[in-house]
């Protein structure tokens, strides 16, 4: 049958072989290499997950310690997460109480281990504009204060204890108060009165 085609067509017959042949080779040769490419990348397994007994431990959250003091309802040094802010501080020593000066402190100030956090009262006011005696179970803490022998903390101390327990009826209810004593009694009961 080759025999009776001219010589012309063997010619295209041999040119249509050639390129069949290359493009069959390039198809095959670019297969094996995808092939290969899979195979050249690994699945990488997560070791763990094969092993059930292995324990993961969740990652420790640093701590760091505060002193908050002042017009707070519960001074003292408190454990807080690195990063806290000064109103977390304040908020776990129970909040401010009354006549704390807010502006006194720097809100979302970010707290470093060893900071101090202290809550001022609002400014005093004079001697002249106070109505003597004061009523300890009514003056707010800015009034307290100006007694004989009283500061920011004691004053709070004075609020934090009639808010939380009730009136003070008498000198033994004011020594009830966390850092009262008879001496402080003594000096304070010619300025103040229980009704």
């Amino acid at each position: 049958m080759l025999n009776e085609l001219s010589g012309r067509q063997k010619g295209g017959l041999v040119g249509l072989a050639i390129i069949a042949a290359l493009v069959t080779g390039y198809w095959l040769g670019r297969g094996s290499d995808a092939k290969r490419e899979l195979v050249r990348e690994p699945l990488k397994i997560d070791n763990r997950l094969n092993n059930p007994d292995k324990v993961i431990e969740p990652k420790e959250v640093e701590k760091i310690k505060v002193d908050v003091k002042g017009f707070v309802l519960n001074s003292g040094v408190y454990e807080l997460a690195k990063g806290a802010r000064v109103e977390d501080a304040i908020e776990v020593a129970g909040g401010v109480t009354e006549g704390a000066d807010l502006n006194s402190v720097n809100w979302a100030k970010i707290l470093r281990d060893g900071d101090e956090v202290e809550v001022k009262g609002r400014s005093a006011k004079r001697l002249d504009d106070v109505e003597w005696p004061i009523k300890i179970n009514e003056a707010p803490v800015e009034v307290i204060e100006l007694l004989p022998g009283i500061g920011p903390v004691m004053a709070g101390e004075i609020v934090r204890f009639r808010s939380e327990v009730g009136p003070i009826e008498g000198v033994q209810d004011l020594e009830r108060i966390p850092g009262f004593g008879p001496e402080m009694s003594r000096q304070i009961l010619p300025y103040i009165s229980f009704h």
